[in-house]
């Protein structure tokens, strides 16, 4: 907790249950426009011997500048009449939400789908590194590393499996005119779906770019 202000003298104390609820007030409105969740706020502990100026205008309460909006973290709550200061209070905000786990222990390597996954209620605050919401999409995605049942899934744990290998000769796709047409070609780097990747034109012999589709196309501009 950081003071930046003139504490009162003998004049009136502003009240430490009010400075608690505009906080808890920001914070809770804060979270639910954020994350579109209700969320569990505790708020801390202030010190009883605080004494602050009675402010005689409405509490201005902000998110200090890096200020986490998950987990423990701090309100800013500041008055500016008749005596200027400033209190940062500390709170624990936790976000409840469905969100794409494990079913079961999983290898890596393992090509998502089926039963494999499912979802769950977590806390958003232990979830940093982020989560995934709708299992469709993390079906086919591989895992990078083992992991234990019911773990939540999040984008560091999954990559794309590579549909195209250097050297495979791959279908080229290409609108000319309105009309679609494929060649075939020569896949000159390893990728995943979605993938930008150089291929050889192997009926031109032009290397070309295109986006690596789902089935293992190359779709291609002329």
């Amino acid at each position: 907790m950081l003071l930046q202000s003139t504490q009162a003298g003998g004049a009136t104390a502003q009240s430490l249950e009010s400075i608690l609820e505009a906080a808890r007030q920001f914070m809770e409105t804060y979270s639910t426009d954020l994350h579109e969740k209700p969320a569990e706020i505790t708020m801390g502990r202030l010190d009883p011997r605080l004494k602050l100026a009675a402010c005689e205008e409405p509490l201005e309460t902000f998110l200090p500048t890096g200020g986490r909006t998950l987990g423990n973290t701090s309100v800013g709550v500041r008055c500016t009449h008749p005596k200027s200061w400033t209190l940062y209070v500390p709170a624990t905000v936790n976000i409840y939400k469905q969100v794409v786990v494990a079913a079961e222990a999983l290898p890596r390597g393992t090509i998502l789908g089926g039963n494999q996954i499912k979802v769950a209620r977590r806390n958003l605050a232990k979830l940093p590194q982020g989560y995934y919401v709708n299992p469709r999409d993390l079906q086919g995605m591989k895992l990078k590393r083992n992991i234990s049942g019911g773990l939540p899934l999040t984008p560091v744990m999954v990559e794309a499996p590579q549909v195209i290998r250097r050297g495979q000769r791959v279908t080229l796709i290409a609108k000319i005119s309105g009309i679609t047409v494929s060649m075939p070609g020569k896949a000159l780097a390893n990728a995943s779906a979605g993938d930008h990747i150089q291929v050889k034109n192997l009926s031109s012999k032009r290397i070309i770019e295109g986006v690596v589709t789902a089935t293992g196309k190359v779709k291609v501009g002329i």
